[in-house]
């Protein structure tokens, strides 16, 4: 499948590389046969079991289960959870398959799914907490908020501008994602090493994972577009450096628990029990690969895991404008916020065939004859979307364990057929 035929996902199998060609390297995490073509769909158990949270009053849930698991089957999906949300309540919840096809453990609207980059979504929701806070400016320069020399050590320094917050969260700060390095922090289970001792090691000159020329790119900060998930990593632990808690911890207090958000967490340590998570999957000549939970050390930029409910109870930060079920989470202004660029003459040569307009984290593209504000995600065995439609207020939510360029592309096919049955219901509603 090529980038340029795919309206969505496209910013994280390009930039993010965090799909089956990568896992390929993995080897703790993957034993993939390394195939020149895909390999064919083993298909799913003969019964594909279904769960139903919110029905709207008249849904005919057997006919939506079988569009459904229809698609599943042919995309090769094990498990699927969506939710649909407006401003004011959450329309739709569902989901089915299986979070472990091998051990057969169903899919509920209660299991937590890994979101990849759609967890970044959630980082500008905390930096904006910060804000509300008085503890950073979306400009402050980075190297004063985290009390670190950071600099562009790639171009001449004194020509070089400093990198701010909001160069991080438009993917414009000129820090480059050296996958020699990223992939290697992918293990099994939680990362141990400590997020700011990650970051130093990797922009610092002295550190053990620096390189000039694949950790920076040669221009200046807010000249270019470039995704980057050590920029996003960076943003996050300013807010851990300002607030004095470690990042996981602000976002709780300030973001989960003011929700009610009670499966949601950064760390496999924060679940109760981390076997209701569902598993990531890849599909092999020989049938299923369900793999062990795992996490690396740039974990803000895609390790958050919760439910589709709860995520769509997070976009619906935006649709409220800070505030969800009578609760203020943040300042009004929030939604003109995540729907405007904060960088002036950014060159985004690099963005178009991908992403339309870059926010604050957040951004905007077209489905069809729709305009989307959200956040997408891919990682090796995840696929993600959360997104809302800017001129109906209908978000949509869909998480899937697998990687959406599975199965030839099948994945994201199906999804993306989902998605707009999704939205449709929530129009009509």
């Amino acid at each position: 499948m090529t980038t340029e035929t795919a309206p969505l996902g496209g910013v994280q199998r390009t930039q993010r590389r965090r799909a089956l060609a990568r896992a390929l390297l993995l080897l703790s995490l993957a034993p993939l046969m390394a195939c020149e073509e895909s390999p064919p769909c083993p298909g799913l158990p003969e019964t594909i079991p279904s769960d139903w949270g919110t029905i709207p009053e008249g849904l005919d849930t057997a006919a939506w289960d079988a569009a459904i698991t229809e698609h599943m089957r042919e995309g090769c999906i094990p498990a699927l959870s969506v939710a649909v949300v407006d401003g004011d309540r959450e329309l739709l919840s569902a989901a089915w398959g299986y979070a472990d096809v091998d051990a057969r453990i169903p899919a509920t609207v209660e299991t937590p799914f890994m979101l990849a980059s759609v967890s970044k979504a959630v980082d500008a929701l905390a930096i904006l907490a910060a804000r509300d806070e008085g503890l950073l400016e979306l400009d402050d320069p980075i190297s004063e908020l985290v009390d670190l020399p950071i600099r562009n050590l790639r171009i001449n320094l004194g020509d070089a501008p400093p990198i701010r917050l909001h160069h991080l969260a438009t993917h414009s700060s000129g820090i480059q994602d050296n996958w020699d390095v990223l992939d290697a922090t992918y293990k099994p289970g939680d990362p141990e090493e400590a997020l700011g001792s990650f970051l130093a090691d990797y922009l610092l000159a002295d550190g053990r994972h620096f390189s000039r020329r694949k950790n920076f790119y040669a221009w200046p900060a807010g000249r270019e577009w470039f995704y980057s998930n050590v920029g996003a990593a960076l943003a996050a632990y300013g807010v851990e450096v300002r607030a004095g808690v470690p990042y996981d911890v602000f976002c709780r207090s300030r973001i989960f628990e003011p929700l009610g958000l009670e499966h949601t967490g950064w760390f496999l340590r924060d679940f109760d029990d981390p076997t209701a998570i569902a598993r990531p999957h890849s599909i092999t000549a020989e049938g299923w690969d369900v793999q062990e939970h795992y996490g690396y050390s740039t974990w803000p930029d895609g390790q958050l895991r919760t439910t589709a409910s709860e995520l769509g109870k997070i976009l619906r930060v935006s649709l409220g404008d800070g505030m969800v079920d009578g609760v203020r989470l943040l300042s009004p202004g929030v939604r003109e916020l995540l729907s405007t660029p904060p960088v002036d003459g950014l060159d985004d040569w690099y963005i178009r065939p991908y992403v339309e307009a870059q926010y604050f984290f957040w951004f905007g593209m077209t489905l069809g004859d729709r305009w989307l504000i959200g956040h997408d995600g891919d990682d090796f065995g995840v696929s993600t979307e959360m997104f809302y439609d800017a001129g109906t207020n209908i978000g949509v939510v869909l998480l899937a364990n697998i990687g959406d360029g599975e199965n030839e592309g099948r994945v994201r096919e199906q999804t993306m057929a989902i998605q707009e049955r999704l939205y449709a219901f929530g129009e009509g509603r």
